[in-house]
This record gives C-alpha cells, sequence and structure tokens, in this order.
C-alpha cells in the first residue's frame, strides 16, 4: 500500500470556493428522492443524511438476505434511518438495477406513495480493479450491466418522472470527474473500471444539456471512504484508518440538494470542495483524527 501511497500522494490543494452551492432550501421537508445502492456506505449515509432534513427517500438494495460479511439488507437499512428520524421517511424497495422489470417496479411504487420524485442519487456501482489481462468475462459483464446499463436505466425513469415537474430538480451521479479522463494512470491498471464509471460522468454531462429543468451533477470523494470496498478489496483496516467516513460524502450531497438546480448544475464536483465552500470543516470526517492531511489515501480518479 506505501507504493500506491508514494505514487499518488495526496496533494493539499487551493479549493476555489463554488458560489452556486449557496442554500436556497432551509430543509428539505415534502420533497423526495430515490437513492440506488442505498443499503451501506456511501448510499445509506446520503439516505440519512437526506431523512434527516426532512425528505422521503425510496431506498434502493439487492440485498434481502443478511450476510455474513456485510452490513443490513435494505429493510434494515431503512429501518435504521427511520429509527433515527422516529419517523417513516425512508421506503425501502428490493431492487436490482441491472434488472428493468425492477426499475420499472421502482417508479410504480414511487409514483403510488408520492406521486413524483424531486431529485434522485444513483450511487449503485460495481467494482472489479483488474487489469486487461487478468479481467475476466464475468468482471466485464458485471461492470457493463450495473455501471453503464443500469445507471443508464435508472437514470432515464427517474428523469421520465422528474422533467416534467414545475420546480427544477437535481439528480447526482456518484461518479469521477471528467477532467481526469486523459490521465493514463487512472487507466492503465484498471482499464474496464475506469471506462465504466466515465460512462457515468458522460451521462451526467449531457443529460445536464438535454434536460433543462433537471440539474445533473457528479460527486467523488477526494480520499478513501470507510466502505466494505476500501477494507475487503483495496486496503484493509490500514487503509480505513488514513480514509475519511461516509459522512462527507453524505453531507456534500445533502448540500448540493439544498441549492439552487438552475444554477448548481453541470458540475462534477469532489466532496470536499462542496463543504470548503459552505465553510464546513472537514476534520470531523476523518477515520483517525490524529492523521495529517498529507497522509490521507487519495481515491481514484482524483
Amino acid at each position: 500500500m506505501q507504493s500506491i501511497k508514494n505514487q499518488y500522494a495526496y496533494v493539499l490543494k487551493s479549493i476555489k470556493k463554488d458560489k452556486t452551492l449557496k442554500p436556497v432550501y432551509k430543509n428539505l421537508s415534502n420533497k423526495t428522492y430515490i437513492v440506488s445502492g442505498a443499503t451501506r456506505g456511501i448510499g445509506y449515509n446520503i439516505s440519512k443524511k437526506l431523512a434527516l432534513n426532512g425528505a422521503n427517500v425510496i431506498m434502493l438494495g439487492k440485498t434481502i438476505e443478511n450476510h455474513p460479511k456485510l452490513d443490513n439488507t435494505i429493510f434494515s437499512a431503512a429501518d435504521d434511518i427511520n429509527e433515527l428520524c422516529k419517523d417513516n421517511k425512508c421506503v425501502p424497495i428490493a431492487c436490482d438495477i441491472r434488472n428493468h422489470s425492477e426499475i420499472d417496479d421502482v417508479i410504480n411504487q414511487t409514483k403510488s406513495y408520492f406521486g413524483t420524485i424531486n431529485g434522485a442519487v444513483l450511487n449503485a456501482s460495481a467494482l472489479c480493479l483488474k487489469n486487461t489481462i487478468d479481467q475476466t468475462n464475468k468482471d466485464t459483464m458485471l461492470m457493463s450491466s450495473v455501471n453503464i446499463n443500469g445507471t443508464y436505466l435508472m437514470g432515464q425513469k427517474c428523469i421520465q418522472l422528474m422533467y416534467k415537474n414545475f420546480e427544477p430538480s437535481h439528480l447526482l451521479i456518484i461518479a469521477p470527474p471528467l477532467d481526469m479522463l486523459y490521465d493514463s494512470d487512472w487507466w492503465t491498471n484498471h482499464f474496464y473500471y475506469s471506462m465504466s464509471k466515465f460512462n457515468m460522468s458522460l451521462m451526467a454531462k449531457f443529460w445536464n444539456k438535454e434536460f433543462y429543468n433537471v440539474a445533473v451533477n457528479t460527486l467523488w470523494p477526494r480520499t478513501t471512504i470507510n466502505t466494505a470496498p476500501v477494507k475487503n478489496i483495496l486496503g484493509g483496516d490500514e487503509m480505513i484508518n488514513i480514509s475519511r467516513t461516509t459522512d462527507i460524502m453524505g453531507d456534500a450531497a445533502l448540500n448540493i440538494f439544498l441549492s439552487n438546480p438552475l444554477i448548481c448544475n453541470g458540475k462534477n464536483f469532489i466532496d470536499d470542495e462542496v463543504l470548503t465552500s459552505l465553510d464546513i470543516d472537514l476534520q470531523q470526517y476523518k477515520v483517525n483524527k490524529h492523521v495529517p492531511d498529507k497522509d490521507l489515501m487519495p481515491d481514484f480518479f482524483c
């Protein structure tokens, strides 16, 4: 892991404040959001932050039975947040975004419960970090069906609900910034994963142009985040110790949704840039508060 740290050293940058992030809503009461990949990790935290801020949240996930290595089912995840809110703000729906009929069911249930939605978070993603020689057909099929096809179909159905709304809506995609597209370091050792994630970034860029009343942005973490993939696939407890918590992504997403979608759109946001723009202290998000900023582990594409 030290070789990775040496190659991709965290660089403190002069972050310019983004004035489009100025909040125009005090809270998200009477607003409804769909969040995919909401069972745990970043999707769970975003769902929690939206619900605690008054929103109704349709939580989507494909885990419906307890798993020995993973936290939560989609149902227990929603129950946990509802208990925190002391209200039934979250509605769990089992959904594998690879299955178009399950996406259709989500949309039909959402319309039945709430009529429409005010925003969505496309977070569900598949991670298989292998080079071209070692990447299996199973890996590529999984990443294609989730990161590309599933994201597109889920986004399409959400946009079909939102673009007819009287008030402008928000669509947020958890995907990397496009300005890293030309950096070969982010391609050569995990080409197919990178290609699939940048497809998600391209969806955001051009959906934002296609639908004038749906603000489409991306959000990506500056550092690794304390999630199951980081612990189980990337670097274990050692990497978790030099990561940030999921709260930084949850708070960043919340503040994007509190902004004016007519102004705050077409952006490739990084989590700490969002919060720095709003004068929110970043130190609270470290897993280990004693780790210096320069020793935090940088995430991919950033």
